[in-house]
């Protein structure tokens, strides 16, 4: 089994429980009238998926998402235009709403800098004057047997 293959269903579920995509497909009205096989929660699986796996073919990602999830019944007479259709009646407004419940910032309070989130970092190496107290400090390029060039200070900034 390829590593896609492991991921499936399972990673998708941990990351959106069912119950919080339920509730958005309800907020959003996209709930279901009558029974299909391609169930609106499981679309939204299914475009969560696509976004995964953006070269994949849609019947490829559907299969990937079936291998991680062994209990789904069998899948006959879906094929692309069926996942088309699905996806059209889900719209976009379900997705955003599902990013929007549940995308946080990673960092922590502590990484403020100046009252604001650190969000990237950037920089540049100088090249400084080979002196003893440099090359003990910064060190040298190369490799331990063979030093070369002048010792290199790096300069990091916080954006």
């Amino acid at each position: 089994m390829s590593r896609l293959e492991r991921l499936g269903l399972g990673v998708l579920t941990r990351s959106c429980p069912p119950e919080l995509v339920d509730q958005v497909v309800g907020e959003a009205g996209c709930v279901e009238k009558r029974r299909r096989l391609l169930s609106a929660r499981f679309t939204v699986y299914f475009v969560l998926a696509l976004c995964l796996f953006p070269r994949v073919d849609y019947l490829e990602v559907l299969r990937l998402l079936k291998a991680g999830a062994p209990g789904l019944r069998t899948w006959t007479g879906v094929n692309k235009s069926s996942l088309t259709r699905a996806r059209q009646r889900l719209g976009w407004a379900v997705m955003r709403d599902l990013h929007r419940a549940v995308a946080r910032p990673l960092g922590q309070g502590r990484d403020l800098f100046r009252g604001l989130r650190v969000l990237a970092l950037d920089g540049m190496l100088l090249a400084v004057p080979d002196s003893v107290g440099n090359r003990e400090t910064f060190g040298k390029s190369g490799s331990q047997r063979s030093p070369m060039g002048y010792p290199m200070a790096r300069k990091i900034i916080q954006k």
